[in-house]
């Protein structure tokens, strides 16, 4: 399925093919098929870079143009608040019907205020826990949305998120009884039950644009489950630090996954003189603006 045969705003269309998009990925296309783009509360569960964030953008858009509504972005985490907010200001040079460029806004903190500000954008990129903040201050502009996308839905079953979560949710379907809501995860493992709880359609896919090997390390060797085997340079004792350079030293990325926040700021502590050799002049000014804006 093409980006030209959707149907969504031509502005949209624009944009994606000037910005290169030009296929729907197959989760992408079964999502559409089962009915994302008309209103209907829906869970996407697919891998991560399987194209869940183009949706819900689709979803976004069509709800400001077409039906004058508001959209809030839920995410969990600071870090990928500012991830999605850069991924929706491309839409900012888009005129609503009245006139009115598209505004996007992204806020994290501040718990002590119903934010009256943030009534006045159209897309509201926020965390959990902020947005439970604004329901709790009786934001009135809360009326005004139309769709909520709840990110990284798989923490309603988490010990100390999942409860925030939830109430955020059923607050807002209260709020307005129309709401669209759009989960979407990349690791669920009871998508039936959560889109029973939304009555919501949903579509799981394992479906990714880079195949998947695994493999164990071993010392200065990663033996793959396929029999396949590969040396990589010891750079360091720990072996997942090795690994992940050999991955950024041959153009890949590496995402390292820790059990504890001291070991999480450990490893990254130790990662990051031997990445910092691997990159450009350009490519460290470009991280140091990246970790100005999450500190900020």
């Amino acid at each position: 399925m093409h980006i030209e045969e959707l149907d969504i705003p031509d502005e949209q269309k624009t944009i994606l093919l000037k910005l290169g998009y030009k296929e729907l990925y197959p989760p992408q296309e079964e999502a559409i098929r089962k009915g994302v783009l008309e209103g209907k509360g829906f869970v996407l569960a697919s891998p991560t870079a399987s194209g869940k964030t183009l949706i819900a953008e689709f979803c976004a858009l069509k709800h400001i143009l077409e039906k004058n509504g508001k959209v809030i972005y839920l995410v969990p985490l600071r870090a990928l608040a500012s991830e999605k907010y850069d991924d929706f200001l491309k839409y900012t040079s888009i005129k609503k019907p009245n006139g009115r460029n598209i505004r996007v806004a992204i806020s994290t903190g501040d718990y002590d205020t119903s934010d009256p500000q943030l009534g006045k954008h159209d897309i509201i990129i926020a965390t959990n826990e902020k947005v439970d903040s604004l329901l709790r201050h009786r934001a009135e502009w809360l009326k005004e949305v139309t769709l909520v996308v709840a990110d990284e839905i798989h923490l309603l079953r988490d010990a100390d998120r999942g409860a925030t979560l939830e109430f955020t949710l059923t607050a807002l379907k209260r709020f307005n009884p129309n709401l669209q809501i759009l989960a979407l995860s990349a690791t669920i493992g009871n998508v039936e039950e959560i889109a029973e709880w939304l009555k919501a359609n949903y579509v799981v896919m394992d479906w990714r644009p880079v195949p998947l090997r695994e493999g164990v390390v071993w010392f200065d060797e990663v033996l793959f489950r396929d029999g396949d085997a590969r040396k990589i340079e010891l750079v360091h004792q720990n072996s997942a630090i090795s690994l992940a350079y050999e991955v950024v030293k041959n153009g890949g990325q590496a995402l390292i996954f820790v059990d504890t926040r001291k070991n999480t700021i450990s490893i990254a502590q130790k990662l990051s003189p031997l990445i910092r050799k691997l990159l450009s002049k350009g490519e460290l000014r470009s991280l140091k603006l990246v970790s100005e804006q999450i500190l900020t």
